[in-house]
């Protein structure tokens, strides 16, 4: 085997590795610019934030009176938001005469009528009230909410980011006593940050998603339930048109139909035409639900039996309610990194229990135990697990095909209307297709992980389970299921070495296979049933070794072919220890 330098030592605690090279002034400076954009904009919003929440709670050292409410109506307001609360008050308590026309210094505006009719409930007409005065004579109803300040939690955030990107572009390096830069990723602590943090990063996705998905898909789920015992009524359409709300980038419709019914105590009103609501890019199926419900027309709708404003005209489910599925890819995303945050950050605690009960051949405050993966398995003979089972590779690909195609057929949607309408976007279609046949190969991938699970299983077993460099080590395999229909068994050693570094703003991960050796190969059929080899990782390799930004990985690959069919592919991760320390030295070796 050639001569290789590693670019990972391992030594006692306190070695460091050679003389190793910090950042440039040049890349300080920037590091510092690129941060400090972060920490500018953050800044800019935080001032921007903090007023608008000033404006809105200042009143709460105005001067309270007692105001009469003279109207309290729903008026027309923005296009993107069409109902506003139309209130005006004045002061009836025999003090200075003030007048006023607003709930709050921001007056609120809503999507729906239903939500401008129940912000005015406290507020009828001739009822006399609460209200706040300023020495200027300006009046409101109410201070706005202290639940406002919690947007100033996404610019900080951004402050947060620019602050400690830029210290730590200037922070000094911490060094030994020779000058040497101390091996922080041989320490306990930084492997403790760096997973505590993907812990945290974690939660974060998996709070938005589930908020997402709670008012996305689980509030309207319980609404359509509730709405089966509610009255079926018929109500006029006031009015009905299409909502237009501009982005910066597309445009996007909703769907907006006042009608009224009459009861008892008198006319109610509502515009809520499903539970789900939003708007999407697919203008003609708002335009035809709009052109279904004229204004003037008698419809169907289903009226809530003791709330007054409350009803509905689609009591089901819409297709809006697949746009609820997309938030479980943040929760899902998010539950994952905390699974592996918290299972990373409890090895070192897990290596040592192993360490103090003889379980591996190590002293606890051996510095390798940082390093070490998690499946380091017990001593003596040993079924190796799989590094992912079939089902799980089934699920996996169902969710990666579910979640491109799910985000493609939006555009691709959105392109076959246009056809539909006369006025095909060819850029648009033409820059669809490779990613439409991505999805396609995803769809068929799906067969093919489906095909893999009718084939034999193997399984591999190792003779001790804690192999070392320079020791004999034995496995043995069989094959369980339809084995008549290999071809060829090949069992392969490869060792990789994998390295995570930044270019700039990107992370990327560099592999490259060190060792590669073929334990089996054989046409025979009487291999397929099983059998056994012995092989000896060469002494002079690198052991395992797995940490924030680099790893070294052995695995045994068993492939088995088949043909006209998927073949047989699984990957067993091997953990190999370093050679057997002598006179008390733990020193990791490399040629």
């Amino acid at each position: 085997m050639a001569t290789r330098t590693w670019k990972i030592r391992l030594g006692r605690r306190g070695d460091g590795p050679g003389p190793t090279r910090g950042p440039s002034f040049g890349g300080r400076v920037g590091a510092t610019l690129f941060f400090g954009v972060f920490f500018a904009f953050g800044a800019v919003f935080l001032v921007f934030f903090g007023r608008e929440i000033w404006r809105g709670v200042e009143p709460l050292g105005w001067s309270e009176r007692r105001c009469e409410i003279l109207r309290s109506a729903v008026a027309h307001g923005s296009e993107d938001r069409p109902y506003r609360p139309d209130v005006a008050f004045r002061t009836a308590d025999g003090s200075p005469h003030a007048e006023g026309s607003r709930i709050q210094r921001q007056p609120p505006s809503y999507s729906t009528w239903n939500a401008a009719a129940e912000r005015l409930t406290p507020y009828p007409v001739g009822a006399r009230v609460p209200c706040r005065v300023s020495a200027q004579g300006e009046a409101v109803l109410e201070p706005g909410p202290f639940w406002m300040a919690a947007w100033m939690l996404l610019p900080l955030v951004f402050v947060a980011i620019g602050s400690f990107g830029i210290a730590a572009s200037w922070r000094r390096k911490k060094t030994d006593s020779h000058g040497r830069s101390m091996p922080e990723v041989l320490g306990a602590r930084a492997e403790r940050r760096a997973f505590d943090g993907l812990t945290l990063f974690g939660a974060v996705f998996a709070v938005v998603g589930g908020c997402l998905f709670w008012f996305m898909g689980v509030a309207p789920a319980a609404r359509i339930l509730m709405a089966r015992d509610w009255d079926r009524l018929t109500c006029s359409v006031e009015s009905s048109r299409v909502l237009t709300h501009e982005g910066d980038d597309s445009t996007t419709y909703g769907i907006d139909i006042l009608y009224r019914w009459e009861r008892g105590h008198g006319i109610e009103r509502s515009s809520r035409y499903d539970f789900f609501g939003g708007s999407t890019s697919d203008y003609a199926d708002k335009a035809a639900i709009v052109r279904a419900h004229p204004a003037g027309s008698e419809v169907a709708c289903w009226v809530h039996p003791q709330r007054r404003n409350e009803a509905v005209l689609e009591r089901g489910a819409t297709a809006a309610a697949w746009f609820a599925v997309v938030p479980l890819g943040f929760l899902a995303g998010g539950v994952a990194m905390i699974g592996i945050g918290r299972r990373q950050a409890g090895r070192r605690a897990r290596a040592r229990r192993r360490a103090m009960d003889g379980t591996l051949p190590f002293a606890p405050d051996d510095a390798v135990l940082d390093v070490l993966p998690d499946r380091v398995l017990p001593p003596g003979p040993a079924l190796l697990p799989a590094r992912n089972t079939r089902w799980g590779r089934v699920l996996g690909v169902v969710f990666a095909a579910a979640f491109w195609n799910g985000i493609v057929a939006v555009f691709v949607n959105q392109a076959w209307k246009a056809w539909e309408r006369g006025r095909p976007e060819w850029f648009l279609t033409l820059f669809l297709v490779p990613f439409v046949l991505v999805g396609v190969a995803l769809c068929w991938a799906i067969v093919h992980a489906l095909l893999a699970l009718l084939n034999p299983r193997p399984a591999l077993r190792i003779g001790t389970g804690v192999p070392r460099l320079g020791e004999p080590i034995e496995i043995q395999w069989e094959c369980r299921g339809a084995v008549h229909r290999l071809d060829r068994v090949r069992i392969r050693l490869r060792g990789t070495e994998q390295a995570t570094y930044q270019v700039g703003t990107d992370t990327r991960t560099a592999s490259e296979i060190f060792h590669e050796e073929i334990l089996v190969d054989s046409p025979a059929p009487a291999c397929h049933l099983g059998g056994s080899a012995s092989f000896t990782i060469p002494a002079s390799s690198m052991h395992s070794f797995e940490s924030a930004h680099n790893q070294i990985l052995w695995t045994l690959e068993f492939e088995g072919e088949i043909r006209r069919w998927p073949n047989v592919e699984e990957v067993y991760p091997l953990v190999v220890l370093p050679r057997a320390a002598t006179e008390g030295k733990r020193e990791a070796r490399r040629p």
